[in-house]
């Protein structure tokens, strides 16, 4: 039987990969390069999660019911690029933990390009696999944490992987660091998470625009937001907050929390101000990074005009929505 590893690496042929690539904005050889990273990155976060009993029962409980078939084809894949994946609990997060923005900030850092979609599409694609696995074996959660411990041995220990091993303990010990700070904010770090979606709801929704715009406006607040994350340093609190820049869980948490502008609003002040209590030494550039994602997303569009020409770039509305911005955050 073919090993996890080998599973996830077939999966990915030359055409699938290169669709991929195109949806990155990445080639195709840096993205099959940073596959090649993050398959024993995932497998060494499952072999730390299984590591105890508990740890293996709640994976083994978590496993798809279907198989590999939660992401089937290449359509599932591209889509799971967009936050299209399972619902419930995150795969990435049940693997490598809170820190796992700051481990694909890293990893993005080395690869030229955001590396964390590809993390989110890989995630769930093992745990299909290992899922085939048990029905095929009859495996228990025993037999899946010695399964996945023997395997990520040994991947560790064969030294044509030496230099994707470093880069992996480089990155997994930004996860750690990261780790600690999300802890020590506590329940405040959800704030400090989703305040800068927040800024680019408020300058999105300030001027209703169609869904081409729309979508222009999210993926140029989701680069700036990457970009940021990338930039920073690997402990920092926009690597632990940024580094998967918008997600569809992260906005399902922000409608609930601040359903409407002013509670958006209280929210961008409250999470700059935790930020400037907690970690006084990064409040400026936090400040600074939520006013270039609201900044980006209103700049990715013009209003008015016609195919371009013509218009404004800033409308009036969005212009209002980041001067408030800007005076919340002073």
């Amino acid at each position: 039987m073919a090993s996890l590893l080998d599973s996830l690496t077939s999966t990915f042929t030359p055409d699938a990969l290169g669709s991929v690539a195109k949806a990155l904005g990445a080639d195709a050889g840096t993205v099959q390069k940073a596959m090649g990273a993050v398959g024993p990155l995932l497998l060494g976060g499952l072999g730390k999660a299984v590591s105890t009993p508990s740890g293996a029962e709640s994976l083994f409980k978590a496993l798809p019911a279907d198989g590999g078939g939660m992401l089937g084809g290449l359509g599932g894949m591209l889509g799971s690029l967009f936050g299209g994946g399972a619902p419930g609990a995150s795969p990435v997060n049940q693997m490598l933990g809170s820190g796992s923005n700051a481990i694909g900030a890293a990893l993005s850092r080395a690869f030229g390009f955001n590396v964390t979609p590809l993390i989110s599409m890989a995630a769930p694609l093992l745990m299909g696999f290992i899922s085939k696995a048990v029905k095929a074996g009859n495996l228990g959660p025993a037999d899946v944490s010695a399964m996945v411990s023997k395997e990520h041995a040994a991947y560790v220990a064969d030294p044509a992987h030496a230099e994707t091993v470093s880069l992996l303990r480089t990155a997994n010990d930004a996860g750690e660091r990261a780790s600690a700070l999300v802890a020590s904010y506590g329940a405040d770090w959800s704030k400090v998470a989703l305040a800068p979606m927040a800024a680019t709801m408020l300058v999105a929704g300030s001027d209703l625009s169609g869904p081409i715009d729309s979508m222009k406006e999210v993926k140029a607040a989701n680069q700036a937001m990457v970009d940021a994350a990338t930039a920073a340093g690997p402990a920092s609190v926009l690597a632990a907050a940024l580094g998967s820049g918008i997600d569809v869980g992260g906005l399902k948490q922000l409608r609930e929390m601040a359903p409407d502008k002013d509670k958006l609003m209280a929210l961008v002040r409250a999470a700059a101000q935790t930020v400037a209590q907690r970690s006084p030494a990064e409040a400026a550039a936090y400040k600074a990074t939520v006013l270039k994602v609201a900044q980006a997303t209103a700049e990715a569009a013009k209003d008015g005009g016609f195919l371009g020409i013509g218009g404004k770039l800033i409308s009036d509305d969005e212009q209002h929505a980041l001067d408030a911005l800007k005076s919340a955050l002073a």
